[in-house]
Formats: C-alpha cells, structure tokens, sequence
C-alpha cells in the first residue's frame, strides 16, 4: 500500500469503475428437479470444515478423530464417549439434564 494511513487512502468510487453491461445466461440444471442452481453459496462452504476441523482438534487430547456432521452436542458427545472407549446412551447424553 502506498498510502501512509487510511486516512490517506483513496477509496475507490462508483465513477472510478469501467463500464460494464450485465447479460444473463439462463441455463437450468437437470439435476434439480426445480431446474434451479446455487448462487450465493459459495462463501459459505469453507466455514464448515473450519468449524469441524476446530471441533476436532479441541478433542484432540481427548483421542477424538473424528464427528459426524452435522456436528450436534449429542454427536460430539458420542465422538467424545467412543473416544473413551465406553458406552453411549441417552442417559448419558449432556442434552439429557436439560
């Protein structure tokens, strides 16, 4: 960045962009029945795994390796349980002493 600070920044404007024309190409999937696509997904994809990924690797010391998703107290708490090597059971289950 070559400015000193952001208050020396140029930010860039709508009069700075190239001009551009919008064209839409409307091509349905034949794997939705709908014949819809996805848009706006994108972004969000690489945060589950991120989530996960952390999940397991607090549980990590405690020999967990792995948690089936979606990734619910119930699912964790069986992960942690098989960890151990012991039972699981709803009695068992942090979600029982609500």
């Amino acid at each position: 960045m070559l400015s000193a600070t952001f208050m020396d920044y140029a930010m860039p404007r709508a009069d700075a962009f190239p001009a551009f024309t919008t064209e839409i190409s409307e091509v349905p999937s034949t794997t939705n029945p709908l014949g819809l696509r996805g848009g706006g997904e994108g972004g969000t994809t690489p945060a589950l795994g991120a989530v996960v990924n952390a999940i397991v690797d607090a549980l990590a010391e405690l020999g967990v390796e792995h948690v089936e998703l979606p990734a619910t107290p119930e699912r964790v708490w069986s992960a942690i349980r098989a960890a151990r090597g012991t039972r699981t059971g709803a009695q068992d289950s942090p979600m029982s002493r609500i």
